[in-house]
């Protein structure tokens, strides 16, 4: 079945397209689209969007801009926008009085004065009562809404991120999970399932392991705390130190989740696929894929971190994914 897009603005379901670009990104959660369609339609600055793919919504955004023109062959329309998303991560905190320590009421402060955005738009998943040190919750002038509230949830080891549907999430970042997706191209040709693909290793950035070193305080007595975490896949010694308090939480799960983030930042996949969708599952970020590409030399599951949607005359439908291993915030 050849797969569909529709954009549904005001009272009207766009399904004329001549071209479309459709991003979303787990770690950049405006995301952004833009689309040249039929003159016809009706769609303003300022609209909101609902953007599907075979009936599921993959993004839920906001228009930012729209040009007509009109030229001998003809009138068209194009437009342009973000996730609701971008509300978080265009506005700046504006009240620099004393914030909430407590992740929900932390969020639930910061988001009051902002349009389209109230408290049933976000999902805590175990975060919700979770106290942070107030060292992550000062302001600095020019600090968006976004910056805050993830700077808040990254401390206690959450992750922040909208999901398709315009919700906000906070929840822990995924290592590992159930594949929903394959993508295989195997030595004997058996199997191709990519159009072009393609591995990228390093190691800037990575350490073999990471040590945590600080002071807790117990009653009367100062104790002196650290905590250790190797990376076995870092191929040489290359330490790192990192300052630690109380206020961070366990030392242990500080040294662990710092060695899973630049694991994940050392791998990255990216492949281009035809069509929108798998065995009718539609792609989307935040999900699992088993990889086993031999000609790059991979073998294993992947986080879905970025989908792009794409149509043209030249390519027709086609997705771009970046993956890479799980564990980042």
């Amino acid at each position: 079945m050849k797969d569909e897009v529709i954009v549904a603005v005001k009272s009207a379901r766009m399904d004329r397209f001549v071209n479309f670009t459709i991003t979303s990104d787990l770690f950049a959660p405006e995301g952004n689209f833009s689309f040249e369609a039929d003159p016809r339609y009706d769609v303003s600055v300022g609209d909101l969007c609902s953007i599907f793919v075979n009936r599921k919504i993959v993004l839920a955004g906001i228009v930012d801009t729209v040009k007509r023109s009109l030229s001998k062959q003809g009138p068209s329309l194009s437009f342009e926008g973000r996730s609701v998303a971008s509300i978080l991560t265009d506005s700046c905190v504006t009240k620099f009085s004393t914030l909430p320590t407590k992740i929900d009421a932390l969020a639930e402060r910061l988001v009051r004065p902002l349009p389209f955005i109230g408290k049933k738009d976000f999902v805590y998943n175990g975060a919700k009562k979770e106290s942070v040190s107030r060292k992550f919750v000062e302001i600095s002038p020019g600090d968006t809404v976004f910056e805050v509230i993830k700077r808040a949830a990254n401390s206690q080891g959450y992750l922040f991120w909208a999901s398709p549907d315009g919700k906000f999430v906070f929840d822990k970042p995924l290592v590992r999970g159930k594949a929903d997706y394959k993508i295989h191209a195997l030595e004997d040709g058996s199997e191709m399932d990519y159009i072009e693909g393609s591995v990228e290793r390093t190691i800037n950035g990575v350490h073999s392991e990471v040590k945590v070193v600080g002071e807790s305080q117990d009653g009367d007595d100062i104790k002196y705390v650290m905590a250790t975490a190797k990376n076995g896949d870092m191929p040489f010694a290359k330490p790192l130190v990192v300052n630690w308090n109380e206020n961070d939480g366990p030392a242990k799960r500080t040294a662990e989740l710092q060695v899973a983030v630049e694991k994940a930042s050392s791998t990255r996949l990216e492949y281009t696929l035809k069509g929108f969708s798998q065995n009718g599952k539609v792609w989307q970020i935040n999900k699992f894929v088993d990889v086993r590409d031999d000609y790059n030399g991979v073998e294993d599951a992947y986080l879905v971190k970025s989908v792009t949607f794409t149509l043209d005359r030249q390519s027709g439908m086609r997705t771009k994914l970046e993956l890479q291993p799980g564990g980042s915030l």
